[in-house]
């Protein structure tokens, strides 16, 4: 049995084209769910999602969903970011499950991606030095 490792992020998945596809695919239907759900914060504030990556298992049974917060006024913490995810779960399960044509639904996992936000922040600390 393998160990619940967070240095899978960082190995490269094989060129497997039926991998490739299925992901695209989950990443091509998981931002029509985002589109049409609307979601709010606690003071009523859109937040608008940005897919970048989406990690599939070897059987394609387990997706792993990065996402970045693309909301016009300030970057929400992390927390607040988890919390909405976790509050609106079951309505973007639904909405997914009905979209999306394939055997097997995956079981969606979301991870926000830390890197694109640290990229952010070092822009607007470029962008303050000039």
């Amino acid at each position: 049995m393998r160990k619940n490792n967070e240095l899978n992020i960082f190995k490269s998945q094989k060129n497997n084209p039926r991998i490739l596809k299925i992901s695209q695919l989950i990443k091509k239907t998981l931002s029509e769910v985002f589109l049409t759900l609307d979601f709010a914060d606690e003071e009523g504030e859109s937040v608008i999602f940005f897919i970048n990556k989406v990690s599939l298992s070897r059987d394609a049974r387990i997706a792993t969903i990065f996402i970045t917060n693309l909301s016009n006024k300030k970057l929400t913490s992390s927390q607040r970011l988890k919390n909405i995810i976790d509050n609106n779960l079951s309505r973007i399960k639904r909405n997914f499950s009905s979209r999306i044509e394939l055997r097997y639904t995956p079981k969606l996992k979301f991870k926000l991606d830390v890197e694109r936000e640290k990229s952010f922040k070092l822009e607007k600390v470029i962008d303050k030095s000039k």
